[in-house]
């Protein structure tokens, strides 16, 4: 399991494209890929759960990868969200 702190700010919040485009690109890996902060946990494979919270405070999140391409998972990810 791979929790990796990020912020989310510059991607904040959620519009079609970008929530789309978060979900289609974890879609390709087979590990479990959520966004954690506090109470909340976001299936990040799933464009309608990113859609469907308003509420993101300051932006901050805990990406969390669980299973056998999880590292190619985090690096996929964290480069879509760093461009």
């Amino acid at each position: 399991m791979i929790k990796t702190p990020y912020s989310l700010q510059g991607f904040l919040p959620f519009d079609r494209v970008g929530a789309a485009l978060l979900a289609q690109t974890a879609s390709r890996f087979e590990c479990r890929l959520t966004l954690e902060r506090d109470y909340m946990v976001l299936n990040a494979k799933s464009m309608l759960g990113l859609l469907s919270h308003h509420s993101f405070g300051d932006g901050l999140f805990t990406l969390v990868a669980d299973g056998e391409d999880e590292q190619a998972a985090v690096k996929a990810l964290l480069e879509l969200l760093h461009s």
